[in-house]
């Protein structure tokens, strides 16, 4: 559809050609009309129509001479005049400034139609051809700055930054990772990447290049300070909506020469090595690398993670029911996995590797709640499916929080009522005093000092007998003697008998050749 400027002085040829045939039929629209020549040229600077049938007679200015001034501030418009006098000098003239066509008053509506018809013909082939060069512009541009940062370029090449317009103040790196259920292959980023080129380059705020399996911007207008990267990455987000998928973006180093640009695009690249760990929903920008820097690579390296350790601080504090403590140990077992300085796939199999073992405990030790319980198991394979440490976070927090929450959230008046609670159900596991405390956020002499007041015995001599009552049950119902040591928390046999004899009196043997007495 081309827009269309009709001018005249008399307001009822403005209008009759506005009604005589059907603009929309003829590929137009008609979008306003002018009385003069003045007005004429103020809408036309403001309108660009691609159209402009004018009268040539007019009082004040005429046909020609709007056309004349049009001409020489504008190449692109067309024109149509209409005369109420077959005058060869002025056709000469409206020649001489490219004018489409020349109709005489009154207006035969068939050959106006043809007119419009044959205009259409030639404003489409220009259109087709401008959408053609720009297309060959912006190809121009992109496999120019890919080649500065993937080849080796000539300085030939440099004559190019003159021909494509980018003799600019400075330059910067965008590059732009995306990840979503739906994202995948060259297809999917070169689609994304069309998107982005009509996006920015219509309005030449950058030039979209391809960089492996991420996609490039190159701009002038710097992106600085947070206010600027939130606009920037709310942009990129609309882009990318409509998908369903999710954008992730780091700025490069601004530098002031094109052939610098191989510092902004490492920069960025190594911006984007910190996108699991970075928790903002803006554009990463270069002040961000120092901070990630001195927050995530300044941490003492642990060359592995003890998963046991951690599953076994995790389990306690879902089995005593504390979202508190649940929290705290997420804390700890996130930091231990980033100290590592992995590979982000890594990180998220110790994470599951972790959740995996204390559901399966969670189950064990609470067979009655197993249809709960497994309804939780099922989100840990959706942790792979997230992007950030963030969201990896996020979803584990809040489906343990709620587990916690189906679980009956057991509500039990003191610390110390937990904590008997606690050893009741896992005496069979190496239960110690300080990482009870640890659990329960108390120093371990102290929790130590309340838990005899409250109990009138030490911890390890209230779980010894807690043991070996249970050592007794087992006994009786015939288990032998180093299965019951197994089952009720000692891994040696020995020390075993020494703790059964010093709380009973007689041997494990002897007891249960007495209950079968």
């Amino acid at each position: 559809m081309f827009n269309v400027l009709i001018v005249d002085d008399e307001p009822s040829i403005r209008e009759g050609l506005k009604t005589i045939i059907n603009w929309e039929e003829c590929g137009y629209k008609v979008i306003d009309t002018a009385s003069n020549g003045r007005e004429a040229l103020a809408k036309f600077q403001q309108l660009r129509p691609d159209l402009t049938i004018i009268d040539i007679r007019m009082p004040g200015m005429t046909g020609l001479e709007v056309i004349g001034q049009i001409r020489q501030e504008y190449s692109s418009g067309r024109f149509l005049i209409l005369s109420g006098y077959a005058d060869f000098d002025y056709a000469k003239r409206a020649i001489v400034f490219g004018v489409d066509g020349y109709l005489l008053k009154p207006v035969d509506e068939d050959e106006l139609v043809d007119e419009l018809q044959r205009i259409h013909l030639s404003l489409s082939k220009g259109r087709e051809l401008q959408q053609r060069n720009a297309e060959d512009d912006h190809y121009l541009r992109s496999h120019m700055v890919e080649d500065f940062l993937f080849h080796e370029s000539e300085q030939g090449n440099y004559d190019n930054v003159v021909n494509l317009g980018l003799l600019w103040n400075s330059f910067q790196i965008i590059l732009i990772e995306v990840h979503g259920q739906a994202f995948g292959g060259s297809m999917y980023l070169n689609a994304l990447k069309g998107k982005l080129t009509e996006y920015f380059e219509q309005t030449e705020r950058a030039i979209v290049f391809s960089a492996g399996t991420n996609i490039g911007l190159l701009l002038n207008d710097i992106v600085e300070g947070e206010q600027r990267a939130e606009a920037l990455y709310e942009e990129l987000s609309k882009i990318t909506m409509d998908w369903g998928w999710d954008v992730y973006a780091a700025a490069g180093q601004a530098v002031k020469e094109i052939g610098e640009l191989g510092t902004s695009y490492s920069s960025a690249t190594e911006l984007l090595h910190y996108r699991f760990l970075f928790e903002h929903k803006r554009v990463m920008l270069i002040d961000d690398l120092q901070v990630m820097r001195v927050k995530f690579d300044n941490q003492l390296v642990v060359s592995q993670v003890d998963e046991i350790e951690l599953s076994d601080k995790l389990y306690y504090a879902l089995d005593i029911r504390s979202k508190e403590a649940v929290w705290r140990v997420m804390e700890e077992i996130e930091q231990r996995i980033v100290s590592i300085r992995s590979s982000e796939q890594t990180m998220k199999s110790l994470y599951v590797q972790i959740l995996t073992i204390v559901m399966n405990k969670l189950s064990n030790s609470n067979p009655e709640l197993n249809p709960i319980i497994q309804q939780y198991s099922v989100f840990i394979s959706g942790l792979y499916q997230q992007d950030t440490l963030k969201e990896l976070r996020q979803l584990t927090i809040d489906h343990l929080s709620n587990l916690i929450d189906r679980l009956g959230g057991i509500s039990k008046d003191t610390v110390l009522k937990q904590m008997i609670d606690f050893i009741k159900r896992n005496y069979n596991e190496n239960l110690k005093l300080e990482l009870l405390a640890e659990v329960f956020n108390y120093n371990s002499a102290y929790l130590g000092k309340l838990f005899k007041n409250y109990t009138g015995e030490q911890f390890n001599t209230f779980l010894d007998k807690i043991r070996i009552d249970k050592a007794k049950d087992l006994l009786t119902a015939g288990l032998k003697v180093h299965q019951v040591a197994s089952r009720v928390g000692y891994a040696n046999v020995d020390y075993f008998h020494s703790k059964f004899k010093k709380y009973t009196g007689v041997s494990p043997s002897s007891f249960k050749g007495k209950e079968k007495d």
